[in-house]
């Protein structure tokens, strides 16, 4: 029997330990909520962790489609992107993976005719791994980028504010009249 067919034969026992190894990375009193909850509307965290470990796992025996595989780890780690957790801490679940199908299926380590497997195994995690720090990286980013145009919007709505209290008088680029920019500061001084 080849690892492929070990892992198709037990799919289910490796997608659910994975489910509750990602879940258990969040706080107790939530990753409860996750694991019992099975509304997808009530427990959209739990249904994306979900699908998006067995979309992962089915990518990987079904010959990692990057396009597809990039989906389904886009539905777990945007919604770790946004969260409290280090890029490590996000990403640790795809490393997971090993220990639970080696847990799932022990006759891995037992057969020495399934080595070259395993490490073809192993290098699909690793593959796994460094397409999610991918998407992590771009969700993170995509989550800055938004915090630039909400300190933006703010300041804008500051500026307007001002501008009303003080009788509409807009503000110049170098602040109260008078002054100039601190860039012709700047030059007037080296022009010395």
């Amino acid at each position: 029997m080849s690892i492929g067919d070990l892992l198709r034969e037990r799919t289910d026992a490796i997608v659910h330990r994975w489910v509750e190894e990602v879940l258990s990375s969040y706080p107790r009193d939530a990753a409860v909520l996750f694991q019992q909850q099975q509304d997808p509307f009530a427990n959209p965290v739990g249904r994306s962790v979900r699908d998006g470990t067995r979309g992962i796992f089915q990518a990987i025996l079904n010959g990692m489609d990057s396009d597809e595989l990039r989906s389904h780890l886009d539905e777990i780690v945007r919604v770790r992107a946004v969260q409290q957790f280090s890029p490590s801490e996000a990403l640790s679940f795809v490393f997971a993976l090993r220990s639970i199908i080696r847990d799932v299926i022990p006759e891995l380590d037992a057969d020495p005719r399934l080595r070259r497997e395993v490490a073809e195994l192993d290098e699909k995690i690793d593959r796994v791994a460094l397409a999610a720090f991918d998407v992590f990286a771009e969700r993170r980013e995509a989550v800055n980028q938004l915090r630039i145009q909400e300190v933006k919007r703010q300041v804008a709505w500051v500026f307007r504010k001002i501008n009303q209290r003080d009788g509409g008088i807009e503000p110049t680029p170098g602040g109260p009249e008078g002054e100039l920019p601190l860039s012709e500061t700047v030059k007037r001084e080296d022009l010395r």
